[in-house]
């Protein structure tokens, strides 16, 4: 993600800063009626993929989901890990765990065995809160879950919400039939999928590549290039989570077996967030759309991304449906946050 790497953001909000200035002007586990949460026809179905483990903000849009799960409001088809850390499938379970839906499937990203990715706060979830995964040893390689979860689906019903690398995306856009659907990764994604939400870059005007893109750089041209993604696209970029400071509340508002707060405090101790949070925005955005908190620009344009994985939005005609969204309203974002993040 953006900003949220404490020591990318360093150079990247004076360029945020200046850029702002002149826009101005599966676990593999069966699902169960436990995975639905009680959602009605037309609940928002997702499948969120993550590079939970050290930056606090995925951990919040995972609980938040969770939270919107057990309201009703989302259905969580899945979750994928991206990152080669192979602790995070057995994080996210306990989150999941934690919120009462122990089912939900997980997916790991190829490779994930060789462990070349901080563990962070990871280690601390899967430490203090039960779970039933215990790593990735456990779970499915996260395109072939992809594939079975798309190919269960009714048409256009899908939305995914990248919080992290492109690895998983670029693998499902160019996997092949399987038992699960005679459909290619393209075609499958075109059926299924309603649209990819992402957060990353800064719009319009661009910024150097940060972690989403260093994590895989093939990856991310894979997918971000030309008309290679065959659904519409909204980013959540960098401008985003720079004021979304939320958290701080959990310490004395909720157990200390509260997934959230042990990750805030693995993070921050109980002091002020150290950190903005662009996953939540971006979770809340696809599940619920604009809402009163954001508003969707950069209509008739596309993401490109440079040769270093630099990001920017240009014209681009042949994808009239992609856009980029801003924070209509910051104080009433960061207080539905809290609220999600603090449900008991």
């Amino acid at each position: 993600m953006v900003g949220r790497r404490v020591v990318a953001m360093v150079a990247v909000v004076a360029l945020v800063v200046a850029a702002a200035a002149a826009v101005l002007a599966a676990t593999g586990r069966p699902a169960s009626a436990d995975q639905g949460g009680g959602t009605r026809a037309g609940t928002p179905r997702i499948i969120i993929d993550s590079d939970l483990s050290l930056w606090w903000d995925d951990a919040t849009a995972i609980g938040m989901a969770n939270v919107l799960q057990q309201r009703g409001q989302v259905r969580i088809l899945g979750i994928m890990s991206d990152i080669r850390n192979p602790v995070a499938v057995a994080a996210i379970d306990a989150i999941d765990t934690a919120y009462g839906h122990p089912k939900i499937p997980l997916g790991a990203v190829a490779h994930s065995a060789a462990n070349t990715a901080p563990h962070g706060y990871s280690d601390d979830l899967a430490r203090k809160l039960p779970h039933a995964v215990r790593s990735s040893h456990d779970v499915p390689p996260a395109v072939p879950l992809y594939r079975r979860l798309l190919a269960s689906q009714p048409p256009h019903s899908v939305t995914l919400v990248s919080i992290g690398s492109y690895t998983n995306l670029a693998g499902l856009l160019r996997s092949k039939p399987d038992q699960h659907s005679s459909l290619g990764g393209r075609a499958l994604i075109r059926a299924k999928v309603k649209r990819l939400v992402i957060e990353d870059g800064i719009f319009p005007g661009g910024g150097p590549p940060v972690t989403n893109q260093k994590l895989d750089l093939a990856s991310a041209s894979e997918v971000v290039k030309g008309t290679d993604w065959p659904t519409p696209m909204v980013w959540v970029d960098g401008y985003t989570g720079i004021q979304t400071k939320v958290g701080g509340a959990l310490c004395t508002t909720v157990a200390s077996n509260n997934p959230m707060r042990i990750v805030y405090e693995s993070r921050f101790g109980c002091g002020p967030p150290g950190d903005g949070d662009w996953d939540g925005p971006t979770t809340l955005y696809a599940i619920g759309g604009k809402q009163g908190w954001f508003t969707e620009v950069g209509q008739g344009g596309a993401a490109y991304i440079n040769s270093v994985g630099g990001l920017s939005w240009r014209t681009d005609p042949s994808r009239p449906h992609d856009l980029y969204i801003r924070i209509a309203d910051q104080g009433a974002l960061n207080q539905r946050i809290d609220a999600l993040l603090g449900a008991k």
